[in-house]
């Protein structure tokens, strides 16, 4: 006698998990997905004598993530619909490694996460990273450390910025033109750190 009750408080059961589950947010899927793909990155002018680990920049919160950053007077906010790739961090490393690689010489450059034996080191911070409101430039900014790996004494600092203006005021376009300029960034940094890694004495 007792089985339809049991019955019912399962179904109760069931049915109470079956409306938890229904009002759990729909996962958030973008539009597009921005990139800085190898095949945009340019060749320094100089060939690279050493070898060289390239850290992950260092940046605050805003641009730490996949969400692309518009700055709004004094706050910053978020595009619409339009994510990074990747954390912004790991794309500009990966945008410098990738420029490195097309330097001739006959240093190599490698993501530090490696662990690869190097002479030098590349520390940097995000400053900026930032598309525009509308229709205004996006800008990026970075502060570049090149250090020594044997004593981590600084070798030559240098500050790199560009901005990139786009084409219309829509989320992919903004994004676009702050990637391009982000590119550009990478490639001065490897170009930096082309010139002033100067090769070990044997």
């Amino acid at each position: 006698m007792m089985r339809p009750a049991r019955h019912l408080f399962v179904l109760a059961c069931a049915t109470a998990l079956g409306g938890c589950v229904s009002v759990l947010p729909e996962p958030f899927i973008p539009s597009a997905l921005i990139a800085l793909p190898a095949e945009r990155a340019g060749a320094p002018a100089s060939p690279l004598q050493a070898d060289v680990a390239v850290y992950p920049p260092e940046s605050s919160r805003a641009f730490a993530g996949v969400d692309i950053a518009v700055r709004q007077e004094q706050e910053l906010v978020y595009l619409n619909d339009v994510r990074w790739s990747d954390n912004a961090p790991s794309l500009l490393q990966g945008a410098v490694v990738n420029s490195l690689t097309k330097a001739g010489g006959p240093g190599r450059a490698a993501p530090a996460a490696l662990g690869a034996d190097v002479d030098y080191e590349v520390r940097w911070r995000i400053v900026d990273l930032s598309a525009g409101r509308e229709t205004s430039p996006g800008k990026v900014e970075v502060q570049v450390s090149l250090l020594d790996a044997f004593n981590r004494r600084m070798v030559a600092q240098e500050t790199f910025s560009a901005e990139g203006s786009p084409v219309d005021r829509a989320p992919r376009a903004r994004a676009a033109a702050l990637a391009l300029a982000a590119q550009r960034v990478a490639d001065e940094v490897a170009a930096f750190v082309a010139r002033t890694a100067v090769a070990r004495p044997q």
